[in-house]
């Protein structure tokens, strides 16, 4: 993982997007792109505009051997994940879905009703009740706290597994990270250490005088 820091209108951004924008593409790397949004404080929002982002690259060019690449993907997907677990990923990274076939063999799937991430973290953080008024908890949780939120995560990294495992590389560029939320950090870092990933490269920018004490 790379991160870049600097002040307002120093160019970073740029810097990213033209530095490693171009290599990658020569090399048939994808570099997928999201950022935080100041206005917007919802956990996992500039995670997932990266993926949304990663999600249409993958869609729109179904050619050569990218369409080869999103039909791997599709089927391993369908093979890896199951009813439960598509759900998990529905709530927090809801674009990735396009990933799948829309048709699941019911027979051998059964749906489980999962607390979403953005709900395991308000129970276990207050500093995310800002955002109570747009989430409900379900009393009919199978789990809460802690284990969801590492259950997320690890289906979050064999996502990424699978979708990496048949690109030739995959650079996730992150901007406004000093406006990212504990399960943005939390959830990098376990894809950081899960060793487990190939070809993927993680790089974040942030303005570290807005950075929270």
């Amino acid at each position: 993982m790379i991160l870049v820091e600097g002040d307002a209108g120093t160019g970073k951004s740029a810097l990213i997007s033209k530095g490693l924008g171009g290599p990658a593409s020569k090399l048939g790397y994808i570099l997928a792109t999201g950022k935080f949004d100041d206005r917007m404080r919802c956990p996992l929002s500039g995670f997932s505009d990266a993926m949304t982002n990663l999600v249409k690259h993958i869609e729109k060019n179904k050619t050569g051997k990218m369409k080869m690449s999103a039909a791997l993907i599709r089927d391993k997907l369908q093979d890896e994940f199951n009813r439960e677990e598509l759900e998990q990923i529905r709530s927090v990274l809801p674009e990735c879905v396009g990933l799948f076939e829309s048709s699941i063999d019911e027979r051998r799937r059964t749906k489980v009703n999962l607390p979403t991430l953005s709900e395991a973290v308000l129970e276990r953080d207050i500093s995310f009740s800002s955002l109570g008024s747009a989430l409900r908890r379900r009393s009919s949780a199978v789990v809460t706290g802690k284990e969801a939120i590492s259950r997320t995560q690890f289906t979050i990294r064999r996502l990424l597994k699978v979708i990496c495992s048949h690109l030739k590389g995959l650079v996730l560029f992150i901007d406004n990270l000093q406006w990212s939320d504990k399960a943005t950090l939390e959830l990098l870092r376990s894809i950081v250490l899960d060793g487990e990933i190939p070809s993927l490269l993680i790089v974040g920018a942030y303005r570290e005088d807005e950075v929270p004490e």
